[in-house]
């Protein structure tokens, strides 16, 4: 068996790691252009929460704060995402679409309405959302990280509808948090969405301080797909800047590492299209950075030193520990993929290795 993975090209002596969030809302609460830490840090409980989902604590900041503030913290791409249903300060969640006289279209965007300019600061950004489908089998709409395109809500439409738009409008998605809305048992009903649209990259699987996990999930799917339908893994924060406690802070915790060899925005999207990135939740501490992958015909080879362990995964089970993998080992799996193990319980994990 040979491997064929997203990382062939890369040349790893000279390739730049870039820090990306594709998963943050506005601002619920005030914070610090200063800081790169969680804001607000207080413990959620007693702390009342109104109908907009915010700490009343303070008035909340300028998303141009926001932004700095991940700047800060060394991201150097950056997509704000705001739910569809959130327009100046007032949710719409449980209203039907056509029932709406707000500009539900209205996005977190451009950065220059908040004096921000991505260039000065030395940042790729991508106009984004959090939008929504029907899915069937799940009983809410599904969210979507949408990224690099102007459409602003799903109009309650059945979600390859709402993917074929944004694949229209030349844009990037990743399904959200997705264990939130099903068990893993339950994977195909995601075939139908995958099948209909290459946009659709992949899915979240780490999620702010690794809520609703999705890893099993897409095991399950890269063993359905294999290399016919590649699926790309993503992480994100899904940060609301609002008081949460110890175990529930999202800033810098879930992100997606972008391989380039120089940083412009088109850069950017072709590599995420193609699978060069790989993922990372911090934990308490720092997930481990790749150094290099090498591959021969038959082997795979990570290079991390900061890395406790690595665990290769192929159809959901571990298969292999060690810096190398080697196909002749393996079971005629359709895949395989590595995890890397490191301090405070930090986890980073690459996009698959496919055999044929």
């Amino acid at each position: 068996m040979d491997f064929t993975h997203p990382y062939e090209e890369v040349d790893w002596s000279k390739v730049e790691h870039h820090l990306a969030q594709f998963h943050v809302h506005e601002p619920r609460n005030k914070l610090s252009a200063d800081t790169a830490r969680h804001e607000p840090d207080v413990a959620a409980e007693g702390v009342p929460i109104d109908h907009i989902g915010k700490n009343n604590l303070s008035e909340a900041s300028s998303p141009g704060v926001l932004i700095q503030k991940y700047r800060n913290a060394g991201y150097t791409v950056f997509s704000l995402t705001e739910h569809e249903y959130q327009v100046d300060g007032n949710k719409y969640k449980h209203v039907p679409y056509d029932e709406c006289d707000a500009d539900l279209d209205k996005m977190s965007w451009p950065w220059s309405k908040w004096g921000v300019d991505a260039d000065k600061l030395e940042m790729v950004a991508l106009q984004g959302a959090e939008i929504r489908g029907d899915v069937h089998g799940v009983d809410n709409l599904h969210d979507i990280v949408s990224l690099d395109n102007d459409l602003g809500h799903g109009r309650d439409r059945p979600i390859e509808e709402v993917v074929a738009d944004v694949e229209e409008r030349g844009g990037i998605m990743y399904l959200a948090h997705p264990s939130k809305y099903t068990d893993t048992e339950n994977w195909e009903i995601y075939c139908p969405v995958l099948e209909s649209c290459d946009a659709l990259l992949g899915l979240e699987i780490f999620n702010g301080d690794d809520r609703a996990p999705s890893r099993e999930l897409w095991d399950r799917l890269l063993t359905h797909f294999g290399k016919e339908r590649p699926l790309w893994a993503s992480g994100g924060d899904d940060y609301h800047a609002r008081a949460r406690e110890r175990y529930d802070k999202r800033f810098n915790r879930s992100r997606t590492v972008v391989l380039v060899s120089e940083l412009s925005k088109r850069n950017v999207t072709e590599a995420l299209r193609n699978g060069r990135s790989y993922v990372q939740y911090n934990g308490d501490a720092q997930a481990p950075f790749i150094e290099s992958i090498e591959s021969s015909s038959n082997s795979v080879t990570i290079s991390a030193p900061d890395a406790n362990e690595i665990t290769w995964i192929a159809e959901g089970e571990e298969v292999a520990t060690g810096e190398t993998v080697v196909s002749d080992a393996l079971d005629d799996p359709a895949y395989v993929r590595a995890e890397l193990g490191g301090r405070g319980g930090s986890i980073t994990a690459t996009n698959p290795f496919y055999l044929e």
